[in-house]
């Protein structure tokens, strides 16, 4: 029963990417160069008596836990490493796969006998239906048992639980910013961009912007792949919510910066160019860009590349900007990618170990200086961040309250593609206001029936 519910949940995660947020970068979402890769076919399939062997290493017996993970850069390896050199009873074997195949391979691997303790998940979808379908270990009593603070995700890790019980810890996150470009901030004598509502954030973007066809400088960019509906989840709605007067404010704000104010590249313009956004901003075509943290790498990348760009270019991190004033901003985000433990392991206890080391505080370490914002964010954290990154700022997009994209509902990644679908048709002026709200309500009524 349970190899048929896999095979239900392999076709429904293909078109899963990562949660990183809101969608993905310009470059697809890509992740660090990808690594070792191993088909499930030569993974190993010992016995569960064989698995349960020492490694005899030092002469001293360590439970072997097998764990598997897509490739994610330098920092995974390190964080496992470190893991290793401290536990005096675990040790753990890595397998990485390509991540453009991981979700497929870890369906196969969990379906069949294969020897996989540990696992990472890169969305809350998947760690939702692997949840029931029996595939994931609930942790909720060794997370009390352990006296671990889950406080230190932030308030979004409680929505993680599926029927009211944990089946993964996080240990990467994701947070939303405005990024902005300091030099052309600067030449033009205007104040930097903190604090905006979007009202004030548009009015800005529309203030800056001049020139016309090719020549034009926008006074922002927001891509057209992105699926990230800010005020609608900064005022507590969702795709799921029945009063779509939420929704109706960011449709209604977007086709003003796109099509009313063009402060914003239009979204026809974008289709049928391909615009590349980050290559776009740093070339000095647009002043701001709100985007998920992955946009500093991005931006980091293209200055190593090009060092040029910096003549013209200083990145600037402001809080994304918010529905009205508040001392207490809302940004998009929160935990994003998880680790869990495989049901059917005969190691549970090595397997939460390790886990909880992952998602801890020396592992964190590692992934803040990489670039990248771990789950687990305290002032040494945004410190190591900060310093990665070399742009001051980061706890502008790390400290604000996170609010995440999604709900943990299987329809759920049908509803982003249906609410992206009959808002384009409106952006594009294909149909109106009222018939792309009621369209897209019609469509997730089927959906959710």
């Amino acid at each position: 029963m349970k190899k048929k519910i896999i095979s239900c949940i392999l076709a429904c995660t293909m078109g899963l990417g990562l949660l990183v947020g809101c969608g993905s970068s310009d470059n697809g979402g890509a992740t660090a160069a990808d690594t070792a890769t191993q088909d499930s076919s030569s993974a190993e399939t010992d016995t569960a008596a064989e698995t349960a062997e020492a490694d005899t290493a030092g002469g001293q017996d360590k439970v072997v836990i097998h764990y598997y993970s897509w490739s994610e850069g330098d920092y995974l390896q390190q964080m496992v490493d470190a893991f290793n050199a401290s536990s005096e009873n675990v040790t753990v074997e890595m397998t990485q796969v390509s991540s453009d195949e991981y979700d497929d391979k870890l369906m196969t691997m969990l379906a069949g006998d294969n020897d996989i303790d540990v696992f990472n998940m890169r969305s809350t979808s998947l760690l939702s239906n692997l949840a029931k379908s029996g595939n994931l270990t609930d942790i909720s009593q060794m997370i009390n048992d352990s006296g671990m603070d889950i406080s230190t995700y932030g308030t979004g890790f409680a929505d993680t639980k599926v029927d009211d019980k944990f089946y993964g810890l996080p240990y990467r996150a994701s947070a939303y910013g405005l990024f902005y470009n300091k030099k052309m901030f600067d030449a033009k004598g205007v104040a930097y961009p903190d604090n905006l509502t979007w009202d004030e954030y548009a009015d800005l973007a529309a203030e800056l912007s001049e020139g016309t066809g090719a020549d034009r400088i926008y006074g922002g960019y927001i891509p057209d792949w992105n699926n990230c509906a800010y005020i609608t989840l900064q005022e507590g709605s969702n795709f799921a919510d029945d009063d779509l007067s939420a929704l109706q404010d960011w449709w209604e704000l977007e086709n003003r910066m796109y099509n009313t104010d063009n402060s914003h590249m239009s979204y026809s313009d974008m289709v049928s160019s391909g615009t590349d956004g980050i290559n776009f901003f740093c070339s000095g075509k647009c002043y701001m860009y709100p985007g998920g943290e992955w946009s500093i790498s991005d931006v980091l990348t293209m200055l190593k590349n090009d060092p040029t760009i910096a003549d013209n270019f200083e990145l600037g991190i402001a809080t994304v900007p918010q529905p009205a004033k508040t001392d207490d901003p809302v940004t998009i985000g929160g935990v994003s990618t998880f680790i869990g433990i495989n049901a059917s392991s005969e190691k549970q206890e090595a397997a939460f170990e390790f886990i909880s080391y992952m998602a801890g505080k020396e592992a964190a370490k590692y992934i803040a200086a990489a670039g990248a914002i771990p789950a687990y964010i305290d002032d040494d954290i945004t410190a190591v961040f900060e310093e990665a990154i070399g742009v001051s700022g980061a706890a502008n997009i790390l400290n604000p309250s996170k609010i995440s994209e999604t709900l943990m509902i299987p329809e759920y990644t049908e509803l982003q593609t249906i609410e992206k679908e009959e808002r384009e048709l409106y952006l594009l002026g294909e149909q109106s206001l009222e018939d792309g709200l009621k369209n897209f309500e019609e469509r997730r009524a089927e959906v959710m029936n």
